[in-house]
């Protein structure tokens, strides 16, 4: 199963994606991007930092998938990655989660929304990006939100949408939504193999 997180800047979706991988044992789904590597991210864990030269080559190859563009960086997912069988987690930009579920199978979608939004703009500047790009970035988190409330299939994309207060008990909470996923998802499986002497 993949659990994707979507929502605005700032809303947590890099601590909980952490927080998924270390608590309930997800590999982190990494994406393929051209922006640059920030000071606490890790190559190859966070993300997969490429040049554009690099990002070009891996999908003139065909081996990206739901590649995009955002404030003029790319961004794309390793083919491979995507069609794995593998618990993973990873962030996605709310505007490519059609074609995220196009790609691939068996996807919980979740989108983030912050309980108070001055909160995800302070988190955002925490993170001293240049000042050029902090102001698209803050600019980008209202765009963000107005777009959401407003389009209903938007919406509808998403299996489930959780509000941040930015405490102990969200981070609680999301994690017991997701293992209750994965307890339907276990038992359906189950189920599905009960007619057939392969399964055990």
């Amino acid at each position: 199963m993949i659990i994707t997180l979507s929502g605005v800047t700032g809303v947590g979706k890099s601590f909980f994606k952490n927080v998924i991988a270390q608590e309930l044992n997800f590999n982190n789904l990494a994406i393929v991007t051209t922006r640059p590597k920030r000071k606490d991210e890790i190559n190859g864990i966070d993300k997969i930092f490429v040049t554009n030269e690099e990002f070009q080559k891996l999908k003139d190859n065909g081996e990206l998938s739901v590649d995009f563009e955002f404030l003029n960086e790319k961004y794309a997912y390793k083919k491979q990655n995507i069609q794995s069988n593998k618990n993973q987690v990873t962030e996605l930009h709310y505007s490519t989660i059609y074609e995220f579920k196009k790609a691939t199978k068996n996807v919980f979608p979740i989108y983030m929304i912050p309980y108070d939004l001055e909160r995800a703009k302070v988190e955002l500047r925490k993170r001293n990006l240049p000042e050029n790009v902090e102001k698209k970035r803050l600019k980008e988190i209202e765009e963000h939100l107005e777009e959401f409330s407003k389009n209903q299939q938007l919406q509808k994309q998403f299996d489930y949408i959780f509000i941040n207060d930015y405490t102990e008990y969200s981070k609680n909470k999301l994690l017991k939504i997701i293992e209750e996923k994965l307890k339907e998802k276990a038992k359906s499986e189950h189920y599905k193999c009960m007619p057939r002497k392969e399964c055990n």
